[in-house]
């Protein structure tokens, strides 16, 4: 037996969220089971620091090591260590992995319906989130996709070990770990605590957790580890599980609302040997089995079109599309949108069809009408305001620019409203001017009435073509999509292509492409025809109450990563990356470039994101630091500003925290940019708040 050294210091440190133990090197283990005995204590010992009613300790082995002073508990050695419990469990005859459960009911049935279940059998299934032994007793939770329930063992009531069946006894319990996935048989009671609970007569492990869950009391805090490992996430909080529910939820609402309005849903290709439909620059791939390169949809709105020369009159598809642009708090490179078009109707009848189907959604998936949209309270149940684009202007600024005739003029009202971007033509005034309204547009609107010279592909409007039979949709100050008459004369729509097209930027995303085939299919006669294409992530952010379109999306994309302690166990490098084309500077260095006249916005429009970290210096005493991403300057990435910092003062709560640095950042920033690019409007962001101990 080794030797035991009651002085030596214990070390910790955490990787990948899980706190661990490193022991001197004089503590050797011997055998499997000291091994797990070590692991099984040194877990719950770290588990309860917080929450001591639910500890991990499982029944020990006959040979244990009765009190070890400290643990070997590294990410590997636990890892090792469950990879020899699996190899116990085989040879006791017990498969660690068995292909099927045989679970008889969800945990919330039992719970909703305790008087209905009270003493019947039942099996219930999921994974083992805690664990305690008192003696003859034992407790534990199962966790399944609807929720928990208690599990309550009683030495003399539990089936021994039998191979055969694939049960495992009490006496082999030391071979669990939380995070496995079990099966448990019993009958339902109430234990004298009142929980209701399953009286567990038969035990089944159905998946042996090779890796520890992290802390199930304080969860993922790394955002990008939330990000990464989603599952680890929704394992350990159901609120974000509740929320990927509700998701899918509304997306079988969307499907429900148009079956029922009698469109068909039609699958459209995603790999499409010419992109269109849009302008966006296109992730481009090469197809070996037909020699030739093709493209990852930016649309599916030419193949629905197609689909209405073919005869049907009402089409959609759900799908998925790829542009290969930023990523940002509300766009992301790979997102799915619901596309519909519509035969013999034109853009007011989409008007009321979206109208009804972001209501039907937010009652028949949610269950209510009201949310709470980027600190507006949004009411989906009245009437949707109904406003032209000319009126929407002259309601906010008194200027009617239907009554402009020339340039000069427009881009004089133009710079009386402070905006000094001159524009070429009278209707790209109009547009600019309304930049200034949309902030405004808080409850659901539909503005209607574009200028033609924005709108190539639309119908021009027939009391006055200066306008186009075109609607946006805009709720809590932000647009929600993008609809209008389509354009079904072949000769018109190829001029309008020929004239923009240029060869060397053909993959640009610039201007639409040369889709020699549907102009073909164009010219067979396609009937007037609508469509509609809000995005399913964006109409998701605003019926989950999100404002970072991650969190509405269970895969973000991300830079491929792996950690040392994986390139380790795995026998791996770390993959070498191209570097990020982001740029990281202090505000001192960006605002000395931007005088030298270096560094220029990319586009006129700025996001400014700050993002403030708060310390805890003293009791009631906070330090804060910030950074802040912009948004316009680099093309396709982010221009990040350090060096901002706020001083100590007492703790205050996220929201006046998130007010005292946001405003601190802003508000030099916002008026260096204004004095330094007045061409360009800058919006702010709300601030994001981290705390740190």
């Amino acid at each position: 037996m080794a030797s035991r050294v009651a002085s030596n210091p214990t070390h910790y440190e955490k990787q990948g969220g899980v706190c661990f133990v490193r022991r001197p090197a004089e503590m050797q283990v011997t055998t499997l089971h000291q091994r797990i005995a070590r692991i099984d204590r040194a877990s719950a010992g770290l588990r309860t620091a917080r929450k001591p009613s639910l500890t991990a300790s499982l029944p020990a082995a006959a040979n244990e090591i009765t009190t070890p002073r400290v643990s070997t508990n590294t990410l590997t050695e636990i890892r090792n260590v469950r990879l020899g419990k699996a190899a116990a469990l085989r040879n006791l005859g017990l498969n660690p992995y068995p292909s099927r459960s045989r679970r008889t009911r969800y945990t919330k049935a039992i719970l909703d319906d305790f008087p209905g279940h009270d003493g019947k059998p039942v099996t219930v299934a999921g994974r083992l989130m805690s664990w305690r032994k008192q003696g003859a007793l034992a407790f534990g939770h199962v966790q399944d996709q609807t929720g928990r329930i208690q599990l309550f063992l009683r030495r003399q009531l539990v089936q021994a070990t039998a191979a055969a069946e694939g049960i495992l006894g009490y006496s082999d319990m030391n071979l669990l770990d939380l995070g496995d996935v079990v099966e448990a048989t019993g009958k339902v009671v109430k234990t004298e605590r009142g929980e209701v609970s399953v009286l567990v007569e038969t035990l089944r492990l159905l998946t042996k957790s090779i890796r520890p869950l992290p802390d199930q009391w304080s969860g993922l805090k790394d955002r990008e580890l939330v990000l990464r490992k989603r599952y680890l996430d929704l394992i350990l909080d159901p609120k974000p599980r509740e929320r990927f529910a509700a998701i899918s939820r509304m997306v079988a609402a969307i499907r429900s609302f148009l079956n029922g309005r009698g469109f068909l849903e039609f699958s459209t290709p995603v790999i499409q040997p010419q992109y269109g439909g849009g302008t966006a620059k296109p992730f481009k791939t090469h197809v070996n089995a037909l020699g030739c390169d093709m493209y990852l949809a930016i649309s599916h709105e030419l193949y629905l079109k197609r689909l209405i020369v073919a005869g049907f009159d009402k089409v959609y598809t759900i799908g998925r599309y790829f542009r290969n642009e930023g990523i940002d708090r509300s766009h992301h490179p790979e997102f799915s949108m619901v596309e519909t078009m519509t035969a013999y109707e034109n853009y007011e009848y989409n008007m009321n069809l979206i109208e009804d189907m972001f209501r039907h959604v937010a009652t028949a998936a949610f269950g209510r009408t009201q949310f709470n949209v980027r600190g507006h309270v949004i009411d989906f149940s009245q009437p949707w305001r109904r406003v032209s684009m000319a009126d929407a202007v002259k309601e906010k600024t008194g200027v009617d620019f239907r009554k402009i005739k020339t340039v000069d003029e427009a881009n004089a009202q133009l710079a009386a409203l402070g905006i000094k971007e001159p524009q070429p033509s009278v209707g790209e005034a109009l547009v600019k001017a309304f930049e200034v309204v949309e902030p405004d547009l808080i409850q659901p609107t539909l503005v209607y009435g574009h200028p033609v010279e924005i709108s190539p592909l639309a119908k021009p409007l027939a009391g006055d073509p200066r306008f186009v039979e075109r609607f946006e949709i805009f709720i809590a100050g932000m647009e929600c999509g993008d609809n209008w008459s389509e354009q079904n004369d072949p000769a018109h729509l190829l001029e309008t292509w020929q004239k923009a097209y240029r060869a060397e930027d053909r993959d640009s995303g610039k201007f639409h492409t040369l889709d020699f085939d549907f102009i073909e299919a164009l010219e067979y006669g396609m009937p007037p025809t609508t469509g509609i294409g809000p995005g399913v992530e964006r109409m998701a952010m605003i019926f989950t109450e999100q404002e970072i379109i991650d969190d509405v999306i269970f895969f973000p994309m991300m830079r491929p990563s792996i950690s040392p302690v994986n390139a380790s166990i795995y026998g791996v490098a770390e993959p070498a990356l191209a570097p990020v084309e982001d740029l990281a500077l202090s505000v001192e260095d960006f605002e000395a470039l931007c005088k030298d006249g270096v560094l220029k916005p990319h586009a006129r429009h700025l996001i400014l994101k700050p993002h403030v970290r708060l310390w805890n210096v003293a009791p009631g005493k906070s330090r804060g630091s910030g950074h802040v991403e912009i948004e316009g300057f680099l093309p396709g990435s982010v221009l990040r500003l350090a060096g901002y910092q706020l001083k100590a003062d007492e703790v205050l709560s996220d929201d006046d925290e998130r007010k005292r640095g946001g405003g601190s950042i802003e508000l030099n920033l916002v008026k260096f940019l204004h004095q330094t690019f007045p061409e360009c409007q800058v919006t702010v962001s709300p601030a994001t708040v981290l705390r740190s101990a």
